[in-house]
């Protein structure tokens, strides 16, 4: 739907006197190509994140969207004061998302967090197929230059949880990852 068609369909919805402004036809989907970085504060890590993909269903008219951000695994390596190296898979997600791009992007997303394949100082920990965060984190994702269709940048300070199911590495994950002032970046490339 273009632009024009898209203005002309608010108006006539606003000026038919709804109190809310209905959608002018079904959702509208795009997917974006993303790439990103998160920063995890308390062990002072940052995971390069990508390439994934938003899948994202737009009401035109409220401009209220839903969506899903899909992003592959992540390997981290790094040594930490006291503990020593620690390697690890995490995977984030998928990552459902619900909000408004209505001048911007403003939503919610909630992720699973899993962690595997997790290694400290050589030695392998069985950490089991169930190791995550025991509640979904979610991030409260913003950006003043997000248009639809061809992306931007949005961004999210966010908290990690306490881990569970990690078997005997559970007290030394919760010992080193949990806790505020983490951060989100996401690139949305334009819409294929």
């Amino acid at each position: 739907m273009k632009w024009g068609t898209r203005v002309t369909a608010v108006a006539a919805t606003v000026l038919a006197g709804a109190g809310t402004v209905a959608a002018a036809g079904p959702p509208v989907h795009s997917t974006y190509p993303v790439t990103g970085t998160t920063h995890i504060a308390k062990p002072d890590v940052d995971l390069e994140l990508g390439p994934g993909r938003f899948d994202m269903d737009t009401l035109i008219g409220p401009y209220t969207f839903t969506g899903t951000f899909t992003l592959p695994p992540v390997h981290v390596s790094r040594p930490l004061p006291g503990v020593g190296r620690v390697s690890g898979t995490v995977t984030f997600g998928p990552g459902h998302a619900e909000g408004s791009v209505f001048g911007g992007f403003s939503g919610s997303a909630t992720w699973a967090v899993a962690l595997s394949d997790l290694r400290v100082n050589g030695r392998s920990y069985d950490v089991g197929p169930d190791c995550g965060t025991a509640e979904p984190l979610t991030t409260e994702l913003t950006s003043a230059d997000f248009a639809e269709g061809t992306g931007g940048r949005l961004e999210s300070t966010y908290a990690i949880g306490a881990f569970e199911n990690c078997g005997s590495a559970t007290p030394l994950i919760n010992a080193v990852v949990p806790g505020p002032g983490n951060t989100l970046t996401l690139d949305l490339a334009a819409a294929g």
